[in-house]
């Protein structure tokens, strides 16, 4: 298998806003993904090589490393295969764990506190096209490609040691270290392609796409896409909408734009160059990604939601994507947090009056689940709830506890905290 060359990217220069360029020094020790992607829709696959730089970074040896293969999981409903894979030029046979989710890597000897090494590989991946599992959210449906995390990933170790256990389907899966992607897409002509950071074309069917330091990075194709752009400062917010929502895609970046400024007045500055909101045919509403956020194109044509759900998923680029708290087993400090970013949105755009009536829904449904003796804690793995009670608990009954922190030490403590855990 050839192996990727691997090419510094500059990437201060193209994936960050240029105030934030020295900022990637404190990143020295990120992994480095070298990305080669050819993606064949008419047979729904993805064929990719892959080079990854990783440094250790936990102060103590490793005696193993992992990868992540997402496609494999129930939420995602596809398959990925990995071969050809190499530990610093040497052939090295993985043992498969958590029902080949998850490939585990033997270092022999340990990787030194401060180390690097050098994993190259080759991957297949069949991308499902019925859009049932996990939403759609990984999915070739209606010609649009959806690839997050279509990659193998390295996922974050810890006190508790390799995070790798599988999320429930109610929950977001990916917690993982910020890195670096250079990532080089071959796929037909006539495609629209999206992704988190910034993508070039190079030529006819072939696009670099460049972003970190990010969690995560996510692909996405289709011919019916149109665009609308605003700038903010020297951010550029894109939508990107099916002609037929022609109103709703000017709208969506309408709310993009007026979200990043209002979080960034109210948190801290967007650190990254683009920010995208892509429509696309999934079943959950929205979903956050590094740099780029999607929302289920049926929303669009009623418009009802789509207000709400833009401004959520944009509150995510702070939390969890900047900040890398653990979505999995503390999803409050995303969610939660997320939600009630976005009533913070509402009162800055439509009134103090308009924030409250929302919060009040939030305390009926709490007061609703003590009621039916099912109030749980805000605070738990997402594990520990069920669908229905991660989104009453989790994400509401945890916005009131931000909302109640707000009251207790009032607005100008309550935006310092915020601004110091940013």
């Amino acid at each position: 298998m050839p192996t990727p060359t691997f090419t510094p990217v500059p990437l201060p220069e193209v994936c960050l806003r240029q105030r934030f360029a020295a900022d990637i020094g404190a990143c020295h020790a990120a992994s480095v993904y070298d990305i080669r992607l050819t993606v064949d829709p008419r047979s729904a696959q993805v064929m990719g090589q892959q080079q990854v730089r990783y440094t250790n970074a936990e102060g103590q040896p490793l005696s193993d490393l992992y990868l992540r293969l997402f496609p494999n999981t129930p939420a995602y409903g596809g398959s990925m295969t990995v071969t050809h894979l190499l530990l610093d030029g040497t052939p090295i046979s993985p043992l498969v764990e958590l029902d080949g989710s998850a490939l585990r890597l033997p270092l022999e000897p340990p990787l030194a506190a401060g180390r690097m090494l050098t994993l190259s590989m080759a991957f297949t991946v069949e991308v499902p096209t019925t859009g049932v599992a996990g939403h759609g959210l990984f999915s070739y449906v209606d010609g649009i490609m959806a690839l997050p995390t279509v990659y193998p990933i390295i996922p974050v170790y810890n006190d508790e040691g390799w995070n790798v256990e599988i999320a429930p389907a109610h929950g977001d899966d990916i917690h993982t270290d910020v890195s670096s992607y250079q990532v080089q897409v071959t796929a037909p002509s006539n495609l629209n392609v999206v992704a988190s950071g910034v993508c070039l074309t190079l030529r006819g069917g072939v696009w670099s796409c460049n972003a970190g330091p990010m969690r995560d990075f996510v692909l996405i194709l289709g011919d019916r896409y149109r665009r609308a752009a605003r700038l903010v400062e020297d951010v550029v917010v894109n939508s990107y909408f099916f002609a037929e929502h022609e109103r709703a895609g000017q709208r969506a970046v309408e709310v993009a734009a007026d979200a990043l400024v209002a979080f960034t007045d109210l948190f801290g500055e967007y650190p990254y160059a683009e920010l995208d909101v892509v429509a696309t045919p999934n079943w959950l509403g929205g979903m956050e990604y590094p740099g780029l956020v999607v929302i289920e194109d049926r929303i669009y044509p009623s418009g009802g939601q789509l207000e709400w759900l833009v401004a959520h998923e944009v509150a995510h680029q702070w939390w969890f994507g900047v900040v890398g708290s653990d979505q999995v087993d503390t999803p409050w400090l995303d969610e939660a947090l997320t939600q009630y970013s976005t009533v913070l949105y509402y009162e800055r755009t439509y009134g103090s009056d308009r924030a409250a009536g929302i919060l009040q829904d939030f305390l009926q449904t709490y007061r609703d689940l003590v009621r039916a003796g099912r109030d749980r804690p805000a605070g738990l793995s997402a594990a520990s709830y069920d669908s229905s009670l991660y989104w009453d608990v989790v994400y509401r009954k945890g916005a009131l506890y931000f909302h109640s922190l707000r009251e207790a030490v009032g607005d100008e403590t309550f935006f310092d905290i915020l601004q110091a855990y940013y």
